[in-house]
Order: C-alpha cells, then structure tokens, then sequence
C-alpha cells in the first residue's frame, strides 16, 4: 500500500485539480510508470490511455485508488478483489464520521467487506498518502510535491487536514519527509498497522503524530515500543481529550481515570514525546537532527538580557524543563569578566557589555556547558549580537558534546549555516523552552513496561448476574493475592452485634454489608470510633433502618472491625480503559480523594517499585515522607500491597471491571500497609457474553 509497484486510479479525472485527477497528475510528474487511469467516459486521461473498467486493466495493479462516490465504493471494490487485488484507498466520504444512520451503515458495510475478503484497504474520508523515498504520491493533498526533499521523519495523522497543515509548518523548518499518511476512518488499515510498519522502515528514524482516538491500544503500544527499542523519536500531539462519564462513574477510581489519564500513562508507558501543540510536533522534529547532542532538559541560559533569561528560566520550569544553579568556581569564571549587576548563577546575564568584551563569549558558553549536570545551552543574542558573535558561537558549539541553541527574537539569523554548524534555532523563547523541555524529557524517560509476574492465586467463583462483592467478599478475594485486611466479624441482629464487639474490642467501626451501595460515607452508612456496645448497638440499629429506606439495596449485614490509629490514607484503585486495558491509579486516600485529585496513573503490569515510583510522584508524597515531624510511613510495604493488588485484577480476568483498595492505611516505617476498604465491581456483561459464546 505505501511502496506499491503498479497503481489504478478509479475516477480518474482529465483534471488536474478534481479529487481524481490530483494523483495522476502527482504520479506521473514525479515519474511514476505503471499508473492505470480507469473511466468509462473517456479514452485518454491527462495524455494516458484510459480503460472502461478495473477488469480491462492489463495487470494485476498492487493498489488502487477509489476517487467514486461512497455508495459505488464497496461494488467497486468486489470487482476489484474479484480480480486479485489486495489494496485500496478509500477517498470518499459520508461514512461514519458523519455519525449519521445511513454513513454508519455504509461504514459497516465496507468493514464487512474487509473482513470476509482479506483485501487491505485505507480509508475511507482518507487524503491518501505521500512517499517520498520511492516518489510515490497516492494522495489528492496538493500541500505534498515530487520536487519535495526526502528526509527520515514520517507524519501520521488521522486528520487530512491537519496533515497538510503539520507538513507546511515543519517545512519551514527545514524538516525533510520519509512518508505523509492519513488514516481517515479506519475501517480497515488503522493507526498502529502504519506505525508498525514506520517503526521497522529502514527510511524512517521519528514519527510525528497527530491522534484523535486510537482503536486498537494494545497494537498500539506494540509499535510504539518498537520505536523505543529501536532509538526512534514518536511524537504525538493529542486532541481530544475530554475525560467522559467520569461524573456519572460509580467508584472514585472511575471518576479520576478518565480518557486523558489512559492516553496520558500508555503514553509514558511506552516513551512517547509529547507536544502541546501542532507546531510543537514539528520543532520536536526539528531537535530531533542534533538529538545525538541533547542528553536530557537541564538549561544553562545566557543572554544579554536579564528580562530574556527570566522568561527561559520561567518557561522551562512551566514545561518540565530544569535551570541548575551552576558550580561556584564556573560562577567565579564568568564573574571575572561579567558586570556586578550581571547575574552569573543560572540564568548568566552576559549584559550589554558583551558588545565590548566579545571574545569572552567563547568561553562563556564553554564555562556554562561544562557541568555534569547541563545538558542544553540556550543563547539568547538578538539580532546584530548574533551576528557579531556567530564565530565564536560556532566554534563553541563544535567544541562541545551537548547542544547549544541559539534564540534570536529579531528573526535575523542564519539558520542554514546555523544548522550546518550543528546549532539549533528558534526566534521565540516559548517555543525553544517547550520544544527543549519535551525533548530532553524524552530523551531522558524511563519506561514503565514491566514483564508480568507469575501469580498462583485464584478468585472465588465470582457470582453470576451481579455488580459487585461486598465489602467482605471483596477483602477475602484481595488477602488470597497477599493484601493485608482488616478482618471483620459480620453481625445480622444487635444482640450479635454486641458480643462481637465485645470480643473484637474498642473502638470500633461498623459498616453496612452491602453489593448495592459502593460508597458508604455518602449515604451514613459508616459509622466510626465506636468506644462500647451501646453505641454498637445505636449504629447497627441506625445503619439498618437507613438501609431499609433505600430502594432496591440488599442487606446481608453490618460488620465489625478495629478502628485503626494513625497511619496515612491513600487510595489504590484499577480500571479497565477500554482502549488500553488495565489502569492504576494511585493517590491520597480517604474520603479527599476526588477533592484533591493528587493521583498518578500507569497501566499494569505494575511491580513494586514502580507503585513506589507513582507514590513518590503525588503532590502530597510529604504526608508519607514525615511531613512536620510526623513518622514516615512505611511506603515500600504500600508499594507491595498496591502490586499485590494489580496481580489480582490480572488474574481476574473479564469478570472484573473495577478493584479499589479505599483507603489503603500506611502505617509508620516497619509496621506495613493495610487495607481498611476494598471495592470490586463486577462486568455483568461479561456473563451474558460468555453465556452467548456457549
């Protein structure tokens, strides 16, 4: 499909400027010899022998292009496979992006199609695609042409306009094409089909990406780890990104994983470079020809200008970026020829002066690049400073392993001798700060894939038509997989209530045995620091009559735990992302969970070091780490019962759609981590599933 050998064009148009005469014109300029125009109304198109019909053409084309409309589009393509063609792009519209009965059904109907004959086909509501290591343009984009140069970067968009405006954007910064592709609608060939193939092309050493919504997560990742594994840059700018149903979900780990949180782990999961913005997408691009040189997103930053180096400084910190303070004796280096009121920790103030010492400039910029822990120089000289200093720049950066990137807001700079000395450019400071940010940030990831482990334990038989375990179900399942508990007696009446009590000791908490309701707190149904029997007994009498008043909720029964002291409450929680599988959250516990909304998010597996990883990540990480002389909790017991928890859910298989531990109570250092609450919500679609499917 993107290397094809022999090429018929259905609909092909005498017009250079229709839908079907754009590719044909493309084609044939950039020397394209096999090309087969089909159209019954014409014996010749663009100067070329025309055929009536698929069947007439003297060969058996590797892929066809179908500039007809959406109703003929499936007819067509029978013929086609009729005669032993394997691959198609689809142009028309009218399909299921229109989210209309009749597109949908058409849409349907193509796929059927696929599906039962084998045939590949792109598309529909799909531009086509340009080659242009082989010259091969199978696309009616005119913002694509023969004459342009072939470089090592591929496109991969799921919008065709957005291709063309990706492509004009890193054209103008020199950024040089290996493959343009739009994917349309999928019927077929999808996203992760393309970037599997980008990731093994010899030709292609980064992707930009621009994704709406992927259908295929697992394929997905697949690719995109070959791109890792391989040294490739994968850059993506996301739309779309409005987390839904999240009010409406029944848990907290639902209502705090939404779409963004998937997209945003498997992302990290698999080293993805993010870019906020489209033009973000091309200046990754753009870093990615002086990659060798950019080790991570540490900044040393000089400028003439105290106001420029303040705005880097704040623009890197606001993207990720990082401004070290340098070394005392690199400070004392530069203070030798720099005014007193220069700054000379990080950001260097060079001043104005810099006009009458400019020799100093080279060993300025060796001075700033020489610590460990600097990756990237920005050099912020305007104008005629740039051009004054350009040798001594040159000459530093050719000195040095790690990257300097000039920034010169007047626009007046040299870029292609920059480019040629190795140095980077940009004429905007938040440009150069998010691009140096992202990039270095990717450059330096860890990925979060970790192999799975083997796992002995089972579930009980998960009863049949229901939502949910109770609470003690669902504490029984989790301890099988070594989760601490808290273990409870469950009482039916208060005379149970009370010897238990009495057995177990005070103070105590008391909850409603429920499958019916998730969240007890909301609805009084848990009642805490119970100090004797008699206030056993009101709270079971309480809970029982609330209870009743609520339509269609089951009682099986309070129970009876310790009331835990001290500790801190955090939440631990998986769901299944219907993109990309399994997702743990993790996050401050309690009932502050959805308020604070400090959590992090990784798809499992996940092992514990990296739950640790997540908990030291939270805003709130202090409130474990001994905040204001507090004990420090004991987050690696935490960590482990959070990896326990994700081994059970993947044990669990499609029964489960959601395992929360809420809250997980960490105790001080040495004395573990327990879980005081735990949800299991069931997939009662699942049964009717696998009854259909017996």
């Amino acid at each position: 499909m993107l290397k094809p050998r022999s090429i018929a064009i259905i609909g092909a148009s005498d017009n250079p400027k229709r839908v079907g005469g754009i590719p044909m014109e493309l084609l044939a300029r950039a020397g394209f010899e096999k090309l087969y125009p089909v159209n019954p109304k014409s014996p010749t198109i663009q100067g070329r022998a025309a055929y009536a019909d698929i069947e007439s053409v003297p060969e058996t084309v590797d892929l066809v292009l179908l500039a007809i409309g959406a109703d003929d589009v499936v007819p067509y393509l029978e013929r086609c496979h009729a005669v032993g063609i394997k691959s198609a792009i689809v142009f028309a519209a009218g399909y299921a992006e229109t989210n209309e009965a009749e597109g949908l059904a058409r849409q349907a109907d193509l796929e059927a199609f696929t599906a039962r004959s084998g045939m590949r086909v792109a598309g529909p509501n799909c531009m086509g695609n340009a080659n242009f290591i082989d010259g091969i343009f199978t696309t009616f984009g005119t913002s694509f042409q023969p004459g342009d140069p072939a470089g090592s970067t591929a496109l991969l968009t799921q919008s065709g306009n957005m291709a063309a405006t990706v492509y004009r954007i890193a054209r103008r910064a020199g950024v040089a094409f290996s493959h343009v592709i739009n994917t349309g609608n999928e019927a077929d060939v999808d996203f992760a089909d393309y970037l599997g193939f980008l990731a093994d092309d010899p030709d292609t050493t980064s992707a930009l990406c621009y994704i709406e919504e992927l259908r295929d997560g697992p394929a997905f990742l697949k690719a995109a780890a070959a791109f890792r594994a391989k040294g490739k840059l994968l850059a993506v700018f996301k739309v779309g990104s409005s987390d839904k149903g999240a009010e409406a979900a029944r848990s907290h780990t639902a209502a705090l994983a939404g779409d963004t949180a998937a997209y945003d782990a498997a992302f990290k999961a698999v080293g993805v470079a993010r870019a906020g913005e489209l033009v973000g997408l091309s200046d990754l691009a753009y870093l990615n020809q002086f990659g060798a040189k950019i080790g991570g997103n540490a900044c040393a930053i000089l400028s003439v200008s105290g106001a420029a180096g303040a705005i880097l400084s704040d623009a890197l910190a606001l993207n990720g970026g990082d401004v070290p303070t340098l070394p005392e004796d690199i400070q004392a280096a530069l203070r030798a020829e720099i005014p007193a009121f220069g700054m000379v920790s990080n950001p260097v103030d060079l001043t104005g002066n810099l006009v009458n010492a400019n020799d100093f400039l080279f060993e300025a910029i060796g001075l700033a690049l020489r610590p460990d822990d600097i990756d990237v120089l920005l050099l912020y000289l305007p104008g005629v400073f740039l051009e004054r200093a350009l040798d001594q720049v040159e000459r530093a950066a050719a000195a040095s392993k790690k990257l300097v990137v000039a920034i010169d807001t007047f626009a007046l700079a040299d870029r292609a001798r920059l480019a040629e000395a190795g140095i980077a450019y940009f004429d905007d400071f938040d440009r150069a700060a998010r691009a140096v940010s992202a990039y270095g940030a990717w450059k330096s990831q860890a990925d979060d894939i970790v192999a799975l482990r083997t796992v002995t334990a089972t579930w009980p038989v998960l009863p049949a038509g229901e939502a949910a375990l109770s609470e003690t179900e669902a504490k029984e399942a989790l301890a099988a997989f070594g989760v601490p508990v808290v273990h409870d007696a469950v009482v039916h009446d208060a005379a149970e209530a009370r010897l238990a009590a009495d057995r177990i000791g005070y103070p105590l908490v008391a909850k409603l045995v429920s499958p019916d309701v998730a969240h007890k707190t909301e609805h009084g149904l848990i009642r805490l620091s119970l100090k004797d029997a008699d206030s056993v007994v009101e709270a079971f009498d309480s809970m029982m009559a609330k209870a009743r008043s609520m339509p269609g909720v089951r009682i099986e029964g309070v129970t009876l735990e310790p009331m835990l002291q001290g500790g801190v409450e955090i939440l631990a929680g998986v769901t299944r992302d219907p993109v990309f599988g399994w997702m743990l959250t993790v996050g401050l516990g309690g009932v502050w969970t959805e308020l604070m909304k400090d959590v992090q998010h990784r798809l499992l597996p996940v092992d514990a070091a990296g739950a640790e990883s997540m908990l030291r990540g939270l805003k709130g990480f202090k409130l474990l780490d001994g905040y204001r002389g507090a004990p420090k909790a004991d987050v690696a017991a935490a960590a482990r019962v959070i990896a326990a928890l994700c081994d059970a859910v993947l044990a669990g298989g499609d029964r489960l759609r959601e395992v929360e531990i809420n809250p997980l109570l960490v105790m001080p250092e040495g004395q573990g981590a327990i879980a005081v609450d735990a949800l299991v919500l069931l997939d009662v679609e699942a049964d009717a599933k696998q009854e259909k499917a017996a």
